[in-house]
């Protein structure tokens, strides 16, 4: 069974005929691991936010 690598970018699998990179982690908490990235055509998944990142003022807690 063949191995698939998913885009650390946009978390789709890679195909055997899309280009992409490699990029080691070396921080401690994963050490070892390996990156892969497309290199064109994807877009960054969008992340969750807090209520302080959207703007809300710390006071209102």
């Amino acid at each position: 069974m063949p191995t698939v690598n998913f885009c650390g970018r946009c978390d789709e699998p890679i195909r055997r005929d899309e280009e992409f990179s490699e990029h080691d982690k070396l921080s401690p908490s994963a050490a070892g691991t390996t990156i892969y990235l497309h290199v064109k055509g994807c877009k960054k998944v969008p992340t969750r936010t807090t209520q302080v990142s959207l703007g809300a003022s710390e006071s209102a807690y």
